[in-house]
């Protein structure tokens, strides 16, 4: 992957180029099985500049504020219900273009790319995240008037699934959202969490309870912006009976207070 913005088109072996990171035609990815190599190219690109001084939340990973809080109040609320969440990258610069391009605008070749980045995180986080016994998409409804007809985390998950082998279990069918809610993006802090809190809470049901009990258990999702519908996710599957919920998403957006 490169860092600079590019234009869908082809390879010189004539395979789809995902737009964004002109560099994935010539990337070994497409033809080994070491998605480590994802990773290296974004943390190539995402980190340069960090302040590698700054304290980071232990909840959401973003940097704390001079008084040692965090912007996010989730993470200092008893009732947060995930334990934490791991992210990927920030969403910002081209990592961000190739999540909206994959999900807005259905290129869903990005699937490949990022189902090689999911992997190679779990890889390099072995020590810490392998103490997690399953990973579960976040749950998307596809019934009637869905918002799309397919399910972008799921796919993601597919492919690290099918790179991962036994080393990595991927459990489906434990948890459904069993109606379309409103949309999140564009909402106030405020909003987002009415949202959360009312239908989105209302649609999801554990249909695997023995599945759960007991467990420690992984959330895949895109995007973590503050929390709410990670939080929500969390609530029902440790009502099923389950020890722990964490998040691990492709980006983290950068986090600040809004109103409402």
């Amino acid at each position: 992957m490169a860092g600079t913005a590019g234009m869908a088109g082809m390879d010189s072996d004539g395979e789809p180029r995902p737009a964004g990171f002109p560099a994935c035609g010539r990337c070994a990815y497409r033809v080994c099985e070491r998605p480590l190599v994802c990773v290296e190219c974004l943390a190539s690109v995402t980190q340069p500049g960090a302040d590698p001084t700054a304290s980071c939340c232990p909840v959401c990973e973003q940097t704390l504020r001079a008084d040692g809080s965090c912007a996010n109040d989730w993470c200092g609320r008893a009732d947060r219900w995930f334990s934490l969440v791991f992210s990927i990258g920030p969403r910002s610069g081209s990592l961000r273009r190739a999540i909206s391009r994959y999900k807005y605008r259905g290129e869903v070749e990005w699937a490949d790319v990022f189902g090689r980045l999911l992997l190679g995180f779990l890889d390099d986080r072995m020590p810490s995240l392998d103490e997690y016994d399953f990973l579960l998409s976040m749950p998307c409804y596809r019934g009637p008037a869905a918002r799309r007809s397919w399910d972008p985390v799921l796919h993601i998950s597919a492919v690290a699934e099918r790179l991962a082998g036994p080393r990595w279990p991927f459990l489906h069918g434990v948890i459904e959202k069993r109606q379309e809610t409103p949309c999140m993006a564009g909402r106030t802090l405020g909003g987002r969490r009415a949202v959360a809190e009312g239908s989105l809470r209302r649609a999801l049901r554990v249909v695997a309870p023995r599945q759960v009990a007991g467990a420690r258990i992984l959330v895949v999702d895109d995007v973590f912006t503050e929390g709410s519908t990670l939080r929500e996710v969390a609530r029902a599957l440790l009502m099923a009976g389950a020890n722990e919920v964490a998040g691990l998403v492709l980006a983290r957006q950068p986090w600040t207070p809004r109103g409402g």
